[in-house]
C-alpha cells in the first residue's frame, strides 16, 4: 500500500470511531459537566514518551480512568495527546458554535486533562490537543468548500486549498485553535490531517494557483492535461499549508502576549519512504517549509498501512536526522494501524487489526536508537495486553517533565 492510501485508511478508521460517538454519546448515562482548567502551567520535557488518546476514547462517558492512568503510569508516560474533535464537532461546549457541539453538558476534553495530566505523585505530563481537519459534514452541507480533482469530483473529507488559506474553513481552524489554547491552556496543539490529496484543482484554487504563482494556469503536458506531478504544484500546496501554519503561529503569539503561555504548534506529517528528505509536498507536506513556522513536525510511522518494517523506519529516520531540519522539531509517531480484519472488536465499534506488539516496540526502539527524542504511540484504542506490555519494556523509566519558568518563545 503506498502511503496516500494509507493516510485515507486512517482518515476511515476516525471517521467511524467519530460516527460511533456521534450516535452514542447522548445517550451515555448523564454526568455533571467538569469546568475548564484555568491557571495551567506549561510544561516541558528533553524527551517525551507520548501515548495518543482518539475522540473514541476522549469522549466515551463510560471510560475507565483508573484504567488508563495505570496504563500511562505503567508505561512510563510523560505527555499525552488527547483528540477534541473537529471545526464542524467538538467533544466541550464552545458557545461560538453551539451547531458543532457534540455533547452539550459536558466538556470531555477538560475531563480529560485533568484524568491524565498527571503522574500518580503529581509529576506534570504535556498535553497535546488535536485538531482533526478533516471536514465531511461541513462539506455535505456546503460542497462549495470541498476539495476538486482534476476530472471534477468533489472531496468527500478534505476541503480546498482556497478554503484553508483565505476561505471559512482556514478561519474556523484558527478559531477552534485559539479557542483551545486560551480555554485549556495546553502544552501543544496539534493539526492532523491537514494537507492535500489530489483535490487543489477547483476554479477556486486554480485563482488561488495564479495569484501565489504569477502563472496563468497549471502546468501541463503535452496532450493539454494537467500535469498533477509537476514539482511547481507540489510547492504551492506546500506553501498553502505553511502560509496557514504562519498565520496559527501568530495567533497564539497574541494568546501568549496576554496570557503568558504560549503552546507548541505542530503539524502532522507522511513520511516520504523512498526519498525521506524530500518530504511530501505532493501532499502540501514540504518539511523544511512547514518547519518555518511550526515548532514540531509529528511524522506517521504508520508501518502496517504502508507495508514497513522497523528497519525501513531505522533508515528514513537516520536519513531525516541529516535532512537540515532541526531534529528537536520532530516527534515520530508509530502507528498500530494494519491492513485487514482483527479477531476483536475495538472499543471505536469496528474490527481495526494492529500491527503485532513486538514491531511496535522495534519501531520504538529504532526511532530512539537513531536520536529521536520524541517519541509517540496511537492510538490508545488498540493497544492491547500485549502492546502495553512490549512497551513497557522499551519504556522503563520516566521522562523528566519541568514548569515553564521564563517567558515563553514566540513562533520561528
Amino acid at each position: 500500500m503506498n502511503e496516500r492510501r494509507g493516510s485515507r485508511a486512517a482518515a476511515t478508521v476516525t471517521a467511524v470511531a467519530l460516527a460511533v460517538v456521534l450516535a452514542t454519546t447522548h445517550t451515555a448515562c448523564s454526568a455533571e459537566p467538569t469546568a475548564p482548567s484555568v491557571n495551567r502551567p506549561l510544561v516541558q520535557a528533553p524527551a517525551q514518551q507520548s501515548i495518543s488518546l482518539g475522540i473514541e476514547d476522549v469522549a466515551d462517558r463510560e471510560q475507565d480512568w483508573d484504567a488508563v492512568r495505570r496504563r500511562l503510569e505503567d508505561a512510563h508516560v510523560n505527555s499525552v495527546s488527547l483528540a477534541v474533535g473537529r471545526a464542524e464537532w467538538v467533544a466541550f461546549d464552545w458557545s461560538a458554535h453551539p451547531e458543532a457541539v457534540a455533547d452539550p453538558g459536558r466538556d470531555h476534553i477538560a475531563h480529560a486533562i485533568a484524568e491524565t495530566a498527571r503522574t500518580p505523585d503529581g509529576e506534570p505530563r504535556l498535553v497535546d490537543l488535536m485538531i482533526d481537519a478533516l471536514i465531511p459534514r461541513w462539506i455535505e452541507n456546503d460542497p462549495s468548500v470541498a476539495g476538486v480533482d482534476a476530472d471534477g469530483s468533489f472531496a468527500q473529507y478534505a476541503p480546498s486549498a482556497s478554503a484553508i488559506h483565505d476561505g471559512p474553513v482556514g478561519d474556523r481552524f484558527i478559531e477552534l485553535m485559539e479557542e483551545l489554547a486560551r480555554r485549556y491552556e495546553p502544552d501543544q496543539i496539534t493539526f492532523t490531517e491537514l494537507k492535500f490529496n489530489d483535490e487543489t484543482y477547483g476554479a477556486d484554487d486554480a485563482a488561488l494557483y495564479r495569484q501565489m504563482t504569477g502563472e496563468e494556469d497549471w502546468p501541463r503536458r503535452a496532450d493539454g492535461t494537467i500535469d498533477e506531478e509537476a514539482p511547481e504544484i507540489g510547492a504551492w500546496r506546500s506553501e498553502v499549508i505553511a502560509d496557514f501554519l504562519e498565520r496559527a503561529a501568530g495567533v497564539l503569539d497574541d494568546v501568549a502576549a496576554e496570557t503568558g503561555k504560549r503552546p507548541n504548534l505542530a503539524v502532522d506529517v507522511l513520511i516520504n519512504w523512498d526519498d525521506p528528505a524530500e518530504g511530501r509536498p505532493d501532499a502540501g507536506l514540504g518539511y523544511s517549509q512547514l518547519a518555518r513556522h511550526a515548532d514540531r513536525l509529528v511524522f506517521w510511522a504508520y508501518l502496517g498501512l504502508v507495508e514497513r518494517t522497523p528497519a525501513d523506519l531505522e533508515a528514513v529516520t537516520a536519513t531525516l536526522l541529516h535532512s537540515g531540519i532541526p531534529t528537536d522539531t520532530f516527534t515520530m509517531s508509530v502507528g498500530l494501524w494494519d491492513e485487514g480484519p482483527s479477531a476483536d472488536e475495538t472499543t471505536s465499534g469496528s474490527s481495526q487489526a494492529a500491527i503485532p506488539p513486538q514491531d511496535m516496540a522495534d519501531a520504538v526502539r529504532a526511532t530512539r536508537a537513531q536520536g529521536v527524542t520524541a517519541i509517540n504511540v496511537t492510538p490508545y484504542t488498540l493497544m492491547t495486553d500485549e502492546h502495553w506490555a512490549a512497551l513497557n519494556e522499551v519504556w522503563t523509566q520516566l521522562p523528566p517533565t519541568s514548569l515553564q519558568t521564563s517567558p515563553p518563545a514566540q513562533s520561528p
